[in-house]
């Protein structure tokens, strides 16, 4: 054999629709979908001919086979083998496309229902009653009504055109990454998928599938809160595969079981399931937390052996602009959120009005769940938070920079005041240099920064977010600004790119507060350590991060934009002209959680005891953060956020309250300890600008 020869394994659908493993009359007279008979292939061809799809599977190299066999090996065997080895290929495939081979919901209740761990908590919950018995049967199928997804390949097709002609309607399309995807497709072959995108909006999850039914990747099951299952939303949903969880079931513990044995029979079947690692929404733009919650029950799943392995795929799912953003706004300042419901579709026919601009889908490079065990060696407990940790940073790590987001970023670093398009181009420029450095992915977009600025700029004209002043006389450059209330949406855009900013804005801070002309290594990595701990709620680090490592690349990167030297005395760090008028750029990016930590810590000092109610103090906040910006000791209107009080607040009862008793003595080494953090925060947020 002089040429190799390749045997690719060819797959032709016709219907998009998954396979069940219950047959009906049609089936048993015409033959099964994945073997028809004479009848029902004419029948497929003439009526699907159109949606038919063609998937070429893995080449097999004929030459390399033979080779590797023995020569005494009998040809039929090596025959029968490559056969059996090309059916599997065409069957995974089918897989990939159509999901596994799908059970009744009927099927999947009775499987959960009839469950040793879920008849044993019955048992227990009846304590021997019999009327008790068959009531809690009945309230575990309810629950088991309440959880399930009824997936019903019909609605998901009807869905789909629907949406596809709402996308067109108020975006401007959906830029997807190709490359990203493939990578998917192949993963889809060796294992479960669990997809893990960001939470946006409400239409994260419609997005995400719509991506990966028109690029003919079957639909997951998708985690939904309760509050989407109103009518008629609800059963639209419940019938495109998403399954609801309530937001709280402490105590609840049928409830949990059913839900636990529910998502172990999805995993038992190998069906695709997508989940929300933040829980809920962000409202501020930045990735919020992971929640552990569900990824719980998937590694206890995996520990049992429900499957053998799980594929997770984290994805980032980035809009030029949100369909909730008013609606966000009005919950930073303190507004209640808004209860989902019917009459919220019907107001929302004047989205249709709008034009919402791009929505940019990323998918990191998936990764086995048995592969990332193998490299750790920890307790279930350690496991769980740092695969948690390890999502969100690959999430954080695919986060376009759209140039919505960097000219938001360039504005609120350096221009709060007002600019002009060539002062504003200038910092843009720095920011870009810095992103492309360190290989963050941009929008293809960027590449011709000059006329992202511009357009960007139109776009946030359009929007009303940014107005200008023009010269009478057209002798000066037209001059651009910001109203005060339209900065927090900017903060909004901002916030999905500044994780990729934090560690170069900690030490700008810490390069830039004080009062010494030369900063020590010590001094600046005790700072940076001090900002990390501050900020554990805000954003997700690297649990693996050495600091002293990170604020040497820091600096180093700084050293070689001459932002500063090193001075031959003592070692320390000098900053030069260049870096004065530069690193105040980099400062900025933390500063707005400096001043809302600070307004927080000053609020909880002044509480007149520890048991004030936690909304009294919310209010407080609010009221003094307002004042202070009136006043102008602190810059940032951004700094007048609930989320951000709510995660200082939090910050305070781990570190500083919770650590204390309620004795007197108690209580004055508390306001101790709220002062000393208070001073501490206010001497790192006035740094020279």
């Amino acid at each position: 054999m002089d040429r190799p020869i390749f045997i690719v394994p060819q797959l032709i659908l016709y219907k998009m629709t998954p396979e069940k493993d219950y047959s009906n009359l049609g089936s048993l007279l015409f033959g099964f979908k994945d073997n028809p008979g004479a009848i029902r292939k004419i029948v497929l061809f003439f009526r699907h001919n159109r949606q038919a799809f063609i998937d070429f599977g893995r080449p097999l190299d004929l030459k390399a086979y033979v080779r590797s066999q023995s020569s005494s090996r009998p040809l039929h065997e090596m025959a029968a083998e490559i056969r059996q080895a090309l059916i599997e290929s065409i069957d995974m495939q089918k897989r990939v496309i159509l999901g596994p081979i799908m059970k009744s919901k009927h099927q999947i209740k009775q499987l959960v229902l009839m469950d040793k761990s879920v008849t044993k908590d019955i048992k227990q919950a009846a304590h021997g009653n019999e009327k008790r018995l068959r009531q809690l049967k009945k309230k575990a199928g309810r629950y088991f009504d309440e959880i399930a997804a009824d997936y019903n390949m019909a609605y998901i097709q009807s869905f789909l055109m629907a949406l596809s002609w709402l996308w067109k309607k108020i975006f401007e399309g959906v830029d997807v990454d190709m490359a990203g995807l493939a990578k998917v497709r192949e993963w889809a072959r060796k294992g479960t998928l669990i997809y893990i995108p960001s939470h946006k909006s409400h239409i994260d999850y419609l997005i995400l599938n719509h991506v990966l039914l028109s690029n003919h990747l079957h639909v997951p099951r998708v985690a939904a809160g309760t509050n989407l299952a109103f009518w008629p939303m609800g059963h639209i949903f419940r019938q495109c595969g998403a399954f609801f969880i309530r937001r709280s079931f402490k105590g609840e513990k049928l409830y949990s079981a059913v839900l636990t044995r529910y998502i172990k029979a999805l995993l038992e079947e190998g069906h695709p399931i997508q989940f929300f690692i933040e829980g809920g929404r962000s409202r501020n733009g930045k990735l919020t937390l992971p929640k552990t919650g569900l990824l719980s029950i998937l590694l206890n799943a995996h520990r049992e052996g429900f499957c053998k392995d799980l594929i997770f795929v984290p994805a980032s799912i980035i809009y030029d602009r949100i369909m909730e953003e008013k609606s966000y706004l009005k919950e930073i300042g303190g507004d209640p959120k808004e209860r989902e419901n019917f009459w919220q579709i019907i107001r929302a026919r004047r989205f249709l009005k709008k034009r919402y601009g791009k929505i940019y889908v990323r998918f990191h490079d998936p990764f086995s769940l048995n592969e990332y065990l193998s490299q750790k060696n920890l307790p279930p407990k350690g496991i769980r938070r740092n695969l948690a940790s390890h999502l969100g940073q690959s999430i954080n790590a695919i986060s376009l920079v759209t140039p919505l987001s960097l000219i938001a970023t360039a504005i609120l670093a350096n221009h709060r005041r007002g600019f002009h398009l060539s002062e504003l181009a200038e910092t843009t420029d720095i920011l870009l240099r810095f992103l492309t450095r360190y290989e963050i992915p941009l929008a293809g977009t960027l590449s011709d920064p000059s006329k992202a600025v511009k357009e960007t700029l139109s776009l946030l004209i359009s929007w009303k977010v940014i107005d200008f002043l023009e010269d009478v006389e057209g002798e000066e450059e037209i001059f651009y600004y910001v109203d005060e209330e339209k900065k927090l949406e900017l903060e909004y855009h901002k916030n999905s790119i500044i994780h990729f900013f934090i560690p170069h804005s900690f030490v700008a801070i810490s390069l830039l507060s004080g009062s010494e002309e030369v900063k020590s290594p010590e001094s600046i990595i005790a700072d940076y350590a001090f900002l990390k701990n501050l900020f554990k709620n805000e954003f997700i680090f690297d649990d693996s991060e050495r600091i002293q490592e990170k604020v040497i690349s820091v600096i180093e990167y700084f050293h070689d934009s001459a932002f500063l030297f090193q001075s031959e005395e003592n070692g320390g760090y000098k900053i030069t002209r260049l870096g004065f008028d530069n690193l105040p750029i980099w400062a900025a990016l933390a500063k707005t959680f400096l001043e809302s930590y600070w307004i927080a810590v000053k609020a909880i000092s002044q509480q007149k005891n520890k048991g004030d109610k936690r909304g009294d103090l919310l209010k407080n906040m609010n009221y003094l953060g307002k004042r202070f910006h009136k006043l102008g000791v602190i810059d940032h209107i951004g700094a007048l956020s609930q989320l951000t009080f709510k995660n200082a607040m939090s910050f305070a009862d781990e570190d500083i309250l919770s650590a204390q008793g309620i004795s007197k003595e108690d209580r004055s080494r508390t306001l101790e300890s709220l002062s000393q953090l208070r001073q501490r925060i206010y001497e790192l947020s006035q740094y020279r600008a």
